[in-house]
């Protein structure tokens, strides 16, 4: 049976619609045609994107924009949907939930799609879910890991996994593997850092195991100099950082800047991305997730090559994976159902198992999300070391 969030209830969300039912659903199907004469020519077929591709995440957003326009002509390449051009329709949702939702009501109206890659930010993904299901549009994120959206609807699947693994693996490497006995979480205030920091102290409470303090800041604008004087005062062992790109640089640079020796677990994120905190993020934990552009696997190097020759050069990061994989998994289903229509994306896509792309292997289970865990590194001389390797490197001679 695949995983389920634990303490979620089975019957909290239906099952997936599967190929063989018979379903009424001729006035969804009169809907999307009556849109589609206004989007896409007869030859296209529509795929609707929102991703930030403006505002504080615009380098992720970026990124992601970069995987999906390859992903778009090696579809092209090998015939297209169904024999027509995938026409990809960008729009920015900034990071900001309502425009989110003011881009997939324009995509479905205006352009007619039948499926949405997006977005990056959980808190956006979580707003455009509610319209999607409505609407019987299907909605994949190739980023968004709030625990909340495994519960959002039939049409709402994701390749990138739920945070409730994220932060049970983040809690059993610090209770069972380093042993740390007083932490302090550092949080954004969203809904991504809700559900890591909601996941991480389920699992990490135990007996003689504290946690002195959750120290929230808003997502963009956190003050590096008070958090690290209020752990500094608390002098903990440990130090869960819950953040992005830049608030993450910026408090770890403060927490340095005190010579505060306590062991730091952050969060998963591009590999260029937690290297680029330089010095400040020496001896700091991360979970990754597998994909790595320097892996010998032929499907990874394949993409690596290509992203190489279309950008000039750049290697491609997470969230450019993470894309490019969500869009040929959307296109396979959309080939496979023989329609464009959502409800039969939706049911090819619920049956989706063994999908072998650049971020590994995808199984998508009842709550349409993929089920793989990370594996923890540790920042070490500017390269990021997996801990077993560090854990080794660390035993006393025989």
């Amino acid at each position: 049976m695949p995983r389920r969030d634990a303490g979620e209830p089975e019957a909290d969300r239906p099952m997936p619609i599967r190929a063989g039912w018979k379903t009424c659903r001729d006035a969804a199907v009169a809907a999307v045609l009556a849109a589609s004469t206004a989007g896409c020519g007869a030859g296209q077929v529509p795929l609707g994107v929102i991703l930030p591709l403006s505002g504080p995440g615009a380098a992720y957003g970026q990124m992601a924009k970069k995987g999906i326009d390859l992903a778009a002509d090696q579809i092209a390449a090998q015939g297209g949907v169904h024999g027509k051009r995938l026409a990809v329709q960008y729009r920015d949702s900034k990071g900001v939930p309502s425009a989110g939702l003011e881009a997939a009501i324009d995509l479905i109206d205006r352009e007619g799609v039948s499926a949405i890659i997006g977005d990056l930010f959980s808190d956006v993904t979580l707003e455009v879910a509610a319209e999607c299901e409505r609407r019987q549009v299907v909605l994949f994120s190739p980023g968004s890991s709030v625990p909340r959206l495994s519960q959002a609807g039939l049409y709402v699947f994701r390749n990138y996994p739920s945070d409730a693994l994220e932060g049970a693996y983040v809690a059993q490497i610090a209770s069972e593997k380093l042993r740390l006995l007083d932490l302090v979480v550092i949080s954004v205030a969203n809904a991504y850092g809700q559900g890591l920091r909601e996941a991480f102290l389920k699992y990490y409470s135990g007996p003689n195991r504290e946690v002195h303090k959750v120290i929230t800041f808003p997502d963009g604008s956190p003050d590096p100099a008070s958090i690290a004087a209020q752990v500094e005062e608390l002098r903990p062992d440990g130090i869960y950082l819950i953040a992005y790109d830049q608030d993450r640089l910026s408090i770890l640079e403060a927490l340095r800047g005190r010579d505060i020796k306590a062991r730091i677990l952050g969060t998963r994120d591009s590999r260029d991305l937690i290297l680029k905190a330089g010095a400040a993020a020496e001896g700091m934990l991360v979970p990754l997730d597998e994909y790595d552009p320097a892996a010998a696997d032929p499907v990874v190097q394949d993409f690596v090559k290509k992203y190489g020759e279309k950008y000039g050069g750049e290697q491609p990061g997470l969230w450019a994976a993470q894309a490019y994989d969500a869009v040929l998994l959307v296109a396979r289903a959309m080939n496979e159902a023989g329609g464009e229509y959502g409800q039969d994306v939706q049911i090819k896509l619920a049956a989706i198992s063994g999908f072998r792309g650049v971020t590994g292997v995808t199984d998508l289970d009842a709550n349409g999300d993929v089920s793989r865990r990370p594996r923890m590194h540790v920042v070490q001389g500017g390269a990021l070391v997996p801990y077993e390797e560090f854990e080794a490197q660390q035993a006393p001679a025989p």
